[in-house]
């Protein structure tokens, strides 16, 4: 009758890795030949970790440059809109001056016409007055 020696060990992505070893019943080990046939088994796993791992780094490094890449980008349309902004802060600011200077200009016309209206009412005065004096 054959010995069956089971190796398990987890692996991430998968349940188990799992070693078979038969032994048949006529070949008896030694405690040294059981150690180094684990060992064995135990290198085979480690090895399909470390293969495990290195698919997951570089996975990992793709997704991480094309995040990368999306975030430059992202960048880039912030800097775009940004531009905008500036520029429609420029042409604000171009007509609230244009709006101020017209505001400006009439409240001097507005002063100007009040002069106009109180020089016509002394002019007025003043001629009633002669008016009134010569009759």
């Amino acid at each position: 009758m054959a010995h069956l020696i089971w190796i398990c060990y987890p692996v991430y992505g998968k349940s188990e890795v799992r070693i078979i070893v038969e032994l048949p019943e006529a070949n008896k080990m030694t405690n040294e030949e059981l150690y180094e046939l684990m060992k064995d088994g135990f290198a085979q796993v480690n090895q399909r970790i470390d293969q495990g791992l290195e698919n997951v780094n570089q996975r990992l490094d793709q997704g991480l440059d094309h995040v990368n890449q999306r975030l430059d980008q992202v960048d880039q349309r912030l800097d775009r809109v940004d531009q905008r902004l500036d520029t429609m802060d420029d042409r604000l600011r171009t007509v609230e001056s244009g709006i101020s200077e017209l505001k400006g200009g009439q409240s001097a016309i507005a002063g100007v016409r009040s002069w106009i209206v109180t020089a016509c009412a002394i002019g007025a005065l003043v001629i009633s007055i002669v008016v009134a004096i010569v009759k």
